[in-house]
């Protein structure tokens, strides 16, 4: 079974980044994403909805909209 990443693309879309998926278990998905800062690499937990950036961790819908954003640093 693969990863539902619908929320994960649709978040993508909203922030006009382009991504390149590395890896797309059904519990964990990674890859890297090209923002107008450069790459970024990202780790994405479908189950949980949970987009885990360098420095912060967002949580996001079913639509791919922001619901809670963390600092990590």
């Amino acid at each position: 079974m693969r990863a539902n990443v619908k929320p994960l693309t649709h978040w993508i879309i909203y922030q006009g980044y382009s991504v390149r998926f590395k890896t797309r278990a059904p519990e964990r998905v990674t890859g890297l994403l090209t923002t107008p800062d450069g790459p970024v690499e990202f780790a994405y937990e479908p189950e949980s909805m949970t987009v885990h950036l360098p420095d912060e961790r967002l949580t996001i819908n079913e639509h791919g909209w922001e619901i809670g954003r963390e600092v990590t640093r």
